[in-house]
This record gives C-alpha cells, structure tokens and sequence, in this order.
C-alpha cells in the first residue's frame, strides 16, 4: 500500500506500478500500472494592476501561473490572443515561457504605441479525466494594465517667415501627448528682454492640441523671438517642453523729417535744425538730405559728419543735421529720404 501525503501535492501525480515479484527473482510475474492525477487548482498572477509605458519604448510584464495539470496559458486583449505555451508572436507582442522558471510568461510589447495601451488577460486552464472519462478542469485569469503615455512637446510654426510689413501672420503652436497637455502659453519676447504673453485659440486635433495666434498688420515692432510652452504630468511628474523662433518683417525704407523750431519765417543769421527719422529692415544703409531738388548732404549708416549726429535703435536711425547762420540763399523745402 502506497500513503499520500496529507493534503496530498500535485508533485504526487504520475504513473504508479504494483509489480509482484517470484522469490525475488528479477522476473515479473504480474504488474497493474495506473495514472495518478492530484489536480490543483490554477491561480494567475500579475506583478501589479497598471503600468505607464512611454511611446516607442518596450513594455514587458510577466503572469505567474501555478496550478496542476494545466494545459492551456494565454494572453488576450481586444482581438488578440497569443498561446503562451507555444510561444506565440503577433505584430510586436510575444508571450514565452521562462525557461529558468516554468511557472513565468513573459509578454512583450515592442515599440509600444497608443494602439497597444489597454487591459491584456492572462487566463490559465487545468484540465484532467475521471477514471470513468468524465473531464474535469478549472480555470483563472488575472489583468495588467498597460497606459500609454507621451511626454509633451511643442512645436512653434509661422505661415510665413519673413513677412513683409501690413502683413497678416498666423502663428501655430502644435502641442502633443498623452495625457494631453494642457492649452500652451504662447509668449513674444522683445529686443530689451521683456516677455509678454499673447492670447491663442485652440482646438484639440486627434491626440494633439493645435493653438493659432493671428498677427495681423504687423510691423517691424512685431520683429521679435516667439516661445511655445507646453507641460502634462505623468506619474506626478511634470514634463515640460518649449520650441522658440524669431519672426522677421522686412519692410521698405521710410523717411520722416522733421524741423526744429516748426515752419516758420528765420531770421539771416540763424540756425536751423532737421531731424531726419528712417526705419526699415535691413535697416536703410544711406540718407540723402535734399534742398531746391539737390542734394546738399549724404551720409551713410557708419558716419555721419561733422556737422551732424547719428542716435540709432534696432531698425531706426535718427539724423540730426544743424545749418548755422542761415542766409537767403537757405530759403528752401528740405526733404530727406
């Protein structure tokens, strides 16, 4: 007589031989074999219930199975199911045995992306006969639950980049991610440093967040740096990120004179004195001053002369020309161009 153990363990099961042998003579007289089955019941285990998996990286998770006979491990999610104990592929999932741990299926996804994310089943079946035929068996499952997820980015676009003054320029701010960031903070930064935020319409485009800020009749003021900010938090972390370009407005050379005192009648012997106001971008190179139809003066953008002063900004230059001991001949109308 054979005594299982108490409870019994499924390491117990297998083919057992009573053999009846003739005064001890290696010779089998009679032998019963029979096929023992102590079945237990199968358990799936997952190491935890979700994990965040970042776009284009491998996502990997492994289910414990444990149980006696079992006969059937699979990995299911939507419309895909993987045998694991034949090592099944499909697309970029795999489910395989770990040949150092038996009870081990490892599941990988590669090149993970938003298609990928969701709840993936890890079901396992025992299955065994009754010494009258009848088939028994159990069944368990357990879920992991892959996020996907997407750190932020911006991308900051001009329709037209340069722009010509009185134009109309539409700024884009694209941001993407998942979790989706929230709207961005568009900002125009000028020459001296100071920031100002500019307002923006959004509309959520497929997983991505599309925000336009129309510039309209621009003018060289609007020949700055322009900033993209946007931010999403996963797993409690904020991941931030920005994109940047300067938008550049050509426009054409304009001249503005102006007289100091104001138009009026001057005394011979007096002074007289023109200030000559250009703006452009490329900042105009040459100033021409002229009196009766004639060019009396020219300068350019380096030099100015004696008897003149040049005060200059970012795209404006500011000629300052004085006529001392004005004379009759003086009389005249002063342009400068």
């Amino acid at each position: 007589a054979y005594t299982f153990q108490s409870p019994p363990s499924s390491t117990e099961s297998g083919v057992y031989q009573c053999i009846m042998r003739n005064n001890g003579v290696a010779k089998f007289m009679k032998q019963k074999t029979t096929n023992v089955v102590i079945a237990t019941d199968p358990s799936v285990m997952v190491a935890s219930s979700a994990t965040s998996i970042y776009d284009g990286t491998t996502a990997e998770f492994t289910c414990t199975v444990t149980g006696y006979p079992v006969t059937s491990v699979t990995v299911s999610k939507d419309s895909l199911t993987l045998d694991c104990l034949a090592g099944t592929t499909s697309g970029d999932t795999t489910c395989s045995q770990n040949p150092n741990s038996p009870s081990e299926f490892v599941i990988k996804v590669e090149t993970f992306s938003a298609d990928e994310a969701g709840a993936y089943k890890c079901s396992a079946a025992t299955k065994w006969y009754k010494t009258d035929g009848t088939e028994m068996g159990k069944s368990a499952e357990n879920t992991k639950v892959l996020n996907y997820v997407k750190a932020s980015t911006a991308t900051l676009t001009f329709d037209k980049n340069p722009a010509e003054v009185g134009d109309t320029v539409t700024l884009s701010c694209r941001v993407e991610g998942s979790p989706m960031p929230g709207s961005p903070n568009i900002t125009r930064t000028a020459k001296d440093g100071s920031t100002t935020l500019i307002g923006r319409s959004c509309n959520v485009r497929m997983m991505a967040k599309e925000c336009t800020v129309p510039l309209r009749d621009v003018d060289l003021n609007y020949n700055v740096n322009y900033r993209c900010d946007a931010s999403n938090v996963i797993d409690g972390v904020a991941k931030s990120s920005s994109d940047d370009e300067d938008l550049v407005i050509e426009g054409n050379a304009v001249a503005i004179l102006t007289q100091e005192p104001a138009d009026q009648e001057l005394d011979v012997g007096s002074s007289l004195t023109f200030t000559c106001i250009i703006e452009g971008n490329p900042l105009p190179n040459k100033l021409k001053f002229e009196r009766k139809g004639e060019v009396f003066k020219e300068y350019d953008s380096q030099s100015a002369g004696d008897d003149s002063q040049i005060t200059s900004s970012t795209y404006t230059l500011s000629y300052i020309k004085t006529i001392n001991k004005l004379q009759l001949s003086d009389t005249s109308k002063y342009t400068c161009s």
